[in-house]
C-alpha cells in the first residue's frame, strides 16, 4: 500500500505540467518504392499522389517534450517496371501499385513555443502499417508478336502470365503478392497557429519490405492540414 501511495504522489507533480491535445487532419501524400536491387526495380514517372485522413493524440510533459500517437487511413500510388525475380527482363514493364493503409505512428517531439499563437513541433518515431488492396491496379504485359497490352491486378494477390519468350519454350512470369503489414521510421514538422490550426509535413520510409521479390520498400511525404482541440 505504501508503494502505491508513493507512486501516485510522484505522479501528481508530473500531471500538473502535462496535458493532452487532440488533432484531426487530412491531406495529400507523394509516395514511391525503392529497392537496393536496381536490376529488379525501376521507377516510372516519379512519385504518385494519394491522400490520407486521420487523428492524433499528444501528451506534453513539463519541459515541452511530447509523446504522440494516433490512427491514419492513407491511400498511396506508385508505378514501376518490375521483374519476376528470376530473370533480368522487365516482364511487368508498367505496373501500378495502389494500396490502402491503416497507419499507427508513435513519435517523440519537442514543442518550440515562439509565442502564444505559434508553435513548431519537430518529431521522430516509428510507425506500423496494415496494408490492403485499393481496388484494382493497372498492369502492362508483353503480348505475342511484340508490344504490350494492359490488364488489371490486385497487388495483395500477385499476378502470373506466360510472356512470349521463344517458339521453342514457354515461361511463366510471376509477380508475387505484397505483404499485408509493414513498419518503418518517420519524422516531421508540425506548425500550430492560433492554438487550433495545424499544418503537418512528415517523411516516412519502411524498414520491412512491402514485397520481398523485388526488394520494395515504401517511402514518401505526407502533407496535412487540420484542427486541434
Amino acid at each position: 500500500m505504501k508503494q502505491i501511495i508513493l507512486f501516485f504522489m510522484l505522479l501528481l507533480p508530473l500531471s500538473s505540467f502535462a496535458q493532452f491535445t487532440y488533432d484531426i487532419k487530412a491531406g495529400v501524400n507523394f509516395s514511391h518504392f525503392k529497392s537496393s536491387q536496381n536490376t529488379e526495380e525501376k521507377q516510372v514517372d516519379g512519385m504518385k499522389t494519394g491522400f490520407q485522413i486521420g487523428a492524433d493524440v499528444s501528451y506534453e510533459f513539463k519541459r515541452h517534450w511530447l509523446l504522440s500517437s494516433g490512427l491514419m487511413f492513407a491511400q498511396t500510388r506508385s508505378t514501376m517496371n518490375l521483374t519476376d525475380g528470376m530473370t533480368y527482363g522487365y516482364f511487368f514493364p508498367h505496373t501500378d501499385v495502389e494500396l490502402n493503409h491503416f497507419i499507427i505512428p508513435l513519435k517523440v517531439g519537442y514543442n518550440v513555443r515562439f509565442c502564444e499563437d505559434f508553435q513548431l513541433i519537430p518529431s521522430v518515431g516509428w510507425y506500423g502499417s496494415i496494408d490492403f488492396n485499393a481496388g484494382k491496379s493497372s498492369l502492362a504485359f508483353f503480348k505475342e508478336g511484340g508490344g504490350w497490352g494492359y490488364t488489371t491486378w490486385k497487388p495483395m494477390n500477385g499476378y502470373t502470365y506466360e510472356p512470349p519468350v521463344s517458339e521453342s519454350q514457354s515461361y511463366t512470369a510471376t509477380l508475387s503478392p505484397f505483404r499485408h503489414w509493414t513498419y518503418g521510421v518517420m519524422g516531421g514538422l508540425k506548425a500550430v497557429v492560433c492554438k487550433h490550426y495545424i499544418v503537418n509535413l512528415d517523411y516516412y520510409e519502411s524498414i520491412k519490405k512491402g514485397q520481398k521479390q523485388n526488394d520494395l520498400r515504401n517511402y514518401g511525404l505526407q502533407l496535412s492540414v487540420g484542427y486541434r482541440f
